[in-house]
């Protein structure tokens, strides 16, 4: 009797174990190296091109649905389509300020992760 209690008490272990680590919600998970990029000083008649980096590190594709950015002076170009297994996708960014001072501007990247939404940050001052 004992054997059979044992046997169902590492079953159900084994069960609850391999639930936990899998990835059953079809969501992919990112790794991100930096989210924030500080340029430094500039003249308003630079610009400034910075590239961020989100890693696959799950086995469910990832897809980056939409980029935002903060303002008109800010655009992106970024990895369409799927995004496999230990593979890389960017963000690059695309700075041409309209007007001086300190900068802190945003990028809203959306994705099929939990949570859907990864900020990036550029910072700086535009003199």
């Amino acid at each position: 009797m004992n054997n059979y209690k044992s046997f169902f008490i590492g079953l159900f272990i084994a069960i609850v174990v391999y639930a936990c680590n899998s990835n059953q919600n079809g969501l992919a998970k990112t790794e991100i190296q930096n989210k924030e990029h500080s340029f430094g000083k500039i003249g308003l008649n630079d610009s400034i091109v910075h590239t961020f980096y989100l890693k696959n590190v799950s086995n469910i594709p990832l897809t980056i649905t939409k980029v935002g950015t903060s303002c008109g002076c800010t655009t992106t170009n970024y990895t369409q389509g799927e995004i496999g297994e230990n593979e890389t996708a960017s963000i690059e960014v695309l700075f041409k300020p309209e007007q001086t001072g300190i900068i802190d501007k945003s990028i809203v990247v959306e994705t099929n992760t939990d949570p859907p939404f990864n900020v990036f940050y550029l910072k700086g001052e535009v003199k």
